[in-house]
């Protein structure tokens, strides 16, 4: 929409659709503690998607819509099955950047609603926020430095948990995650070919929550607060 080579404005859609056949360990399993042998029907996904993009504003849209038949899910007992039920999947994103002077603010938010939480659970809102001072220490081609924070935060939601047996993820109704912020301190130096990285994860271990409600699945909490570093 906008020639000038410094301000592009750019808008696209997409439009996709695929039949597929379950794959030999969705139809046939046996080990010691799950078997099945299933006929399913094939997994119809039909999606479409648009985005906005206007790089001189540092801003990002996109809104995307999925319907789902005979799509394959693990219920509650680690079980696979087949939703015979058309159900659908609405998305929108929204990513805004804002550079002033060496403070850089990264925003990034999700919204995703699935017709069928019990087949494919999803957190309404989830949000990435990346604040950080970025600088030269020498000059811009040998030694400059960003010094931060990245947090992650999402709504409560029936995290899938984890079947290390068959190595997939399964719906679970008995305990909500989230609504507990979850960042890493970070410092970063680029020192011309070389990445020199000091980081503390998981630096709020739960604050301002009382409970440390950070999860990664069902049962499987991130590491508790602890300090990285390394070079490459």
């Amino acid at each position: 929409f906008r020639r000038h080579r410094n301000s592009p404005i750019s808008l696209s859609a997409r439009f996709e659709t695929s039949l597929k056949e379950p794959d030999f360990y969705e139809q046939h399993l046996y080990t010691n503690h799950f078997m099945w042998d299933n006929d399913f029907s094939k997994v119809s996904t039909t999606k479409i998607q648009a985005a906005l993009d206007i790089p001189k504003w540092k801003l990002h849209a996109s809104a995307g819509y999925a319907l789902l038949a005979n799509n394959i899910y693990y219920d509650t007992l680690a079980v696979i099955r087949q939703n015979t039920e058309p159900m659908s999947i609405l998305t929108a994103s929204l990513r805004k950047d804002f550079h002033l002077g060496v403070l850089r603010l990264d925003n990034r938010a999700l919204f995703q609603l699935s017709s069928k939480p019990e087949v494919v659970p999803l957190p309404m809102v989830v949000v990435n926020l990346r604040y950080y001072l970025q600088f030269p220490i020498v000059r811009e081609d040998v030694l400059k430095m960003q010094i931060g924070v990245d947090a992650r935060y999402n709504t409560l939601w029936y995290a899938q948990g984890f079947n290390p047996v068959t190595g997939t993820f399964y719906n679970q109704n008995e305990e909500q995650y989230g609504n507990c912020p979850y960042f890493d301190v970070f410092m970063n130096l680029q020192w011309k070919q070389a990445c020199i990285f000091l980081k503390m994860e998981n630096a709020g271990q739960g604050w301002p929550k009382d409970s440390h409600d950070y999860f990664s699945a069902h049962h499987y909490i991130y590491p508790s607060r602890s300090l990285k570093f390394g070079i490459y």
